[in-house]
């Protein structure tokens, strides 16, 4: 698998992207270590849910599986203007 500098990635993006498209797989390196790969999408067709997340290790469940309660409006503060209420949250 070749190796490209993270350098000659950013100046020849679209060329390496066409190669990765085409089936290799490329080691990206940052100062010589390897930082990333890439390569080709293998299932393009695969769409993302929540149980493949979890089954694949990639997501925990919820332990609690209680809906939550919705929030309740807080009551509106009286004698001041909406407008002074506002500039008083804003400069927090």
């Amino acid at each position: 698998m070749e190796r490209i500098g993270v350098r000659e990635l950013r100046n020849q993006a679209s060329r390496t992207v066409r190669r990765a498209r085409a089936g290799e797989r490329l080691i990206i390196t940052v100062d010589g270590v390897p930082a990333a790969e890439i390569g080709p999408v293998q299932n393009v067709t695969e769409t993302v849910s929540l149980e493949g997340l979890i089954s694949s290790g990639a997501l925990l469940p919820a332990q609690d599986r209680t809906p939550p309660t919705p929030a309740r409006p807080l009551p509106a503060p009286t004698g001041r203007p909406s407008s002074a209420v506002l500039r008083r949250l804003r400069d927090r």
